[in-house]
């Protein structure tokens, strides 16, 4: 009799036991909407700036028929209007959370300037409203290269890339897409279409860090996925007949506390938001400037009439 009521007693232990590693927590996720708002003074190259607002739920939904407005300054209102969602994509291709976009037109878009306080509110269908407030960086310029401009780089030789500081800055972004390099190496000519182009990225998460070196100091979240020959040739320089388009970007603290992308994570293990109201989001501003450069394949220097980068 005992040594069944242990068989018993041990039975019930293990039913207790069994019935609470099933037990499963369920949460209800919130549906939030999800404000992605960036105000982007671009270099020469970029065609001008862009401001643009991307709107979905953290359900996966789109956003229509809110009524977007950014105020420059305490008096001047710009209302962005619902565009197609590629034009928003632009700007995030490795996205494909669905949303709606909103842009502002390309003439509001270029009466930003930088170092200007702005102001966003967002009004949904429901009535629900959300907020946040930026400053645009100040305004930079690159030490001995003209915005937009392109300059002749010897083989195998490094740049150093700086700019004056801008204030306001919570983290300079540096971006360079190289064309032609793995076919020089390769011992063919030069291409220039996409499948023999190189982008990498430098960042500098300091306002007074404004010094890159191109193009050994490019790429240090990629530098683990490089080809181990184009890796030994980024530290000394380029090869001949690639050439490279270089972006230098001066990112807001509400830019740099939101921004995550694969080993891109300057805000460190989450994102910050800026946006508060009946929602949450990003409110942040950027300013770029861009240059290129060319190795000439001709040792004689003959290809190219360009004016030499500042290498010294």
């Amino acid at each position: 009799m005992r040594r069944q009521c242990t068989v018993l007693s041990l039975l019930l232990v293990l039913a207790s036991a069994g019935c609470s590693i099933q037990e499963t927590l369920i949460v209800e996720l919130e549906d939030l909407v999800v404000a992605e708002v960036h105000v982007q003074i671009g270099g020469a190259f970029l065609g001008g700036n862009r401001v643009m607002a991307f709107l979905h739920r953290t359900l996966g939904y789109s956003v229509p028929g809110a009524r977007v407005v950014i105020t420059r300054g305490g008096t001047a209102s710009v209302e962005l209007q619902e565009a197609d969602e590629d034009a928003c994509r632009q700007e995030r291709p490795k996205n494909r959370t669905r949303g709606t976009c909103y842009l502002a037109s390309q003439q509001a878009a270029d009466e930003f300037q930088p170092g200007e306080q702005l102001e966003l509110t967002i009004e949904l269908t429901q009535g629900r409203t959300l907020r946040s407030a930026t400053t645009i960086p100040g305004e930079f310029t690159l030490t001995g290269i003209e915005d937009g401009s392109r300059c002749l780089l010897p083989p195998d030789t490094a740049l150093t890339v700086q700019w004056s500081r801008s204030n306001g800055t919570w983290a300079y972004v540096s971006e360079t897409l190289i064309v032609g390099l793995e076919s020089s190496l390769s011992g063919t000519v030069a291409s220039t279409n996409e499948a023999d182009s190189l982008w990498l990225l430098g960042l500098s998460l300091s306002a007074s860090d404004t010094t890159i070196v191109f193009p050994r100091e490019f790429g240090i979240f990629q530098r683990f996925d490089l080809d181990a020959e184009i890796a030994a040739q980024l530290q000394k320089g380029l090869t001949p007949g690639s050439q490279a388009s270089v972006t230098v970007t001066a990112a807001n603290r509400n830019y740099a506390n939101w921004a995550r992308g694969g080993n891109f994570n300057p805000s460190g293990r989450v994102s910050i938001p800026s946006v508060t109201g009946d929602g949450t989001g990003v409110f942040g501003a950027t300013v770029t400037r861009t240059f290129e450069m060319v190795v000439d394949p001709d040792s004689s220097g003959a290809a190219y009439e360009l004016p030499a980068c500042p290498t010294s």
